[in-house]
């Protein structure tokens, strides 16, 4: 009977050992990254290319490479005031992000500047703060 414990201890001991060397799932080390992941990557795909015909591309795109606070605008309002937007081949419209807080959508943008603008300069929260200013109040 000692011996069949003692077999069974070992194989929990080694089943212990395999799971601890197993790698862990990690979160991206990028705070930006992993907030894109959670609200934009669904859509504009990990690669920033979007969905042809469906969602546009970050790749290539002027609001990307433009004005940070006209950037955050954009987000903010889901391109709704935007004649770019309306005139767009794509089918589906970006919903407005007005629920993630200055400092998050900052850091989401100043990630997709940096990934997909050719290295564009971070976006402040200090700039979100002020095109959140300008939009117009909620109905």
């Amino acid at each position: 009977m000692s011996a069949v414990r003692c077999a069974g201890a070992l194989s929990s001991l080694a089943l212990l050992a395999a799971c601890a060397s197993e790698p862990e799932a990690r979160a991206p080390a990028d705070p930006g990254q992993a907030a894109y992941a959670a609200n934009c990557l669904a859509c504009h795909q990990a690669d920033g290319r979007g969905v042809p015909g469906f969602q546009p591309p970050l790749v290539g795109s002027a609001w990307v490479h433009g004005d940070p606070k006209a950037l955050a605008a954009f987000v903010l309002t889901g391109g709704f005031s935007s004649v770019t937007r309306k005139e767009s081949a794509s089918e589906n419209v970006m919903p407005p992000f007005t629920q993630l807080d200055d400092a998050t959508l900052a850091t989401i943008l100043s990630y997709v500047r940096a990934k997909f603008g050719e290295n564009s300069g971070p976006v402040s929260a200090e700039e979100v703060t002020a095109a959140r200013t300008l939009l117009p109040p909620a109905h």
